[in-house]
């Protein structure tokens, strides 16, 4: 077994928006529309184009058939894989990392941490991905004098069940989305309120062929709590999204190659046919296999695109909240490339982030980000033989917003 993607990350400028949409007398709206990008290191450096080349624990909460995904390093039946992010914003000292159109009197604060874990089985793969925010906005009425408070605490659970065709080159997901927030502001508060919802994904890899496709679809979700009888009721919203992805990998390494295990190269060698086998001839299968992926680590150009589609900001009503006819359209587009074979990758990327809110202005993103490999430790042999550690930084910027994450984690 081999623990793929264990490591930390600390981002500065998270970007997620959770603002209240309106109100009525008898009814409270808070939306969670946001179209700024957060997640891994290597998402983030891609500039949120993701959806096609999402595999391991990144790819848990992104496209539900990523968990199917078999990394060319995976050699046995059985696998898994386990990944853990922590995250804490800050800010500019003029800063507007939720869009709201003003920068100059607003103060924002996010914190973010998620744990994943994938179970593989051949072509069968299950993943569970635990992500939970906080976001706090706190903006001063100058002509005034008065202050407005708003947190909230954010908590999703993915679960995924996912199955390879065709020997892997045609993978579908499924499974449940669960989420639950708690509000609170300047004079009050509300409860958790907890909602579920579904998400399925498609993703489309040829043997060998150096492209892929993919899609996945989120439902939306709405999350009712009421307060106290005589208050208000509040209700969270959480958007649906649809994304789909194309990726096309230029150079020598392979962007899908064929899923191999252990136990069938020592069988396809095998003098008797149908002998148990040996130690020894497992050990030299899975040697050769190790080998061929190191020949494997040669320059590569991958190209990354994803037009994702997000429900848009609703309007609370005497009859209650009515979703806008128009979703947010957002084009994504990333590079990523292995300058200096087995040792140093690059990303870069850009996405466009449509306004979300009456007043603000949409913006253009850059993003950046490098994997660089360090020293070699492999835990007294359990992650032999792929001991080697590495450090990943991405960088996201656009007008009045900066994020940055940094992560330690291990090289392939």
């Amino acid at each position: 077994m081999l623990c793929r993607a264990l490591g930390g990350s600390a981002t500065f400028g998270v970007a997620s928006l959770l603002a209240p949409a309106a109100s009525a007398q008898s009814e409270t709206s808070f939306d969670t529309t946001r179209s700024t990008i957060t997640g891994s290191t290597r998402r983030i450096g891609l500039g949120g184009a993701f959806v096609a080349i999402a595999d391991d624990t990144d790819g848990v909460g992104i496209n539900p058939a990523s968990v199917a995904v078999r990394l060319p390093y995976s050699w046995y039946d059985w696998d898994y894989g386990v990944g853990l992010d922590v995250a804490v914003g800050a800010w500019l000292p003029k800063n507007d990392i939720y869009n709201q159109g003003d920068a100059s009197d607003a103060k924002s604060t996010a914190l973010f941490g998620s744990l994943s874990a994938i179970a593989y089985y051949r072509h069968i793969g299950f993943g569970v991905a635990a992500e939970a925010q906080r976001n706090a906005a706190t903006r001063q009425d100058q002509a005034q004098g008065i202050g407005t408070n708003l947190s909230a605490h954010f908590g999703a659970l993915h679960a995924s069940l996912a199955y390879g065709f065709l020997d892997g080159q045609l993978l579908l997901g499924a499974g449940p989305r669960f989420v639950g927030v708690s509000l609170s502001g300047s004079a009050s508060s509300a409860p958790l309120a907890a909602g579920v919802g579904y998400e399925a994904g498609v993703i489309v890899k040829p043997t060998l062929a150096p492209y892929r496709l993919a899609a996945a679809v989120k439902s939306p979700i709405d999350a009712r709590v009421r307060v106290e009888p005589d208050m208000a009721s509040t209700t969270v919203h959480v958007p649906w999204e649809l994304a789909f992805g194309l990726a096309y990998q230029f150079g020598g390494r392979p962007l899908n190659p064929k899923f191999v295990t252990v136990d069938e190269l020592a069988r396809q060698r095998q003098a008797a046919p149908g002998a148990p086998l040996s130690k020894a001839e497992l050990d030299r299968a899975e040697g050769d296999l190790f080998d061929a992926y190191r020949a494997n680590q040669r320059w590569y150009l991958l190209v990354s695109s994803e037009l994702s589609l997000i429900q848009a900001g609703r309007d609370a009503s005497p009859a209650g909240p009515a979703a806008s006819s128009r979703p947010l359209v957002s084009p994504r587009l990333g590079l990523e490339t292995q300058i200096v074979p087995d040792r140093l990758r690059l990303r870069a990327g850009s996405y466009y982030e449509p306004a979300v809110t009456d007043g603000a202005e949409s913006r253009v993103h850059g993003t950046a980000g490098f994997d660089v490999r360090l020293f070699e430790w492999d835990i007294f042999g359990f992650l032999d033989p792929f001991g080697y550690w590495e450090l990943s930084v991405g960088a996201d910027a656009a007008r009045a917003f900066l994020n940055t994450s940094f992560s330690l984690g291990f090289w392939h």
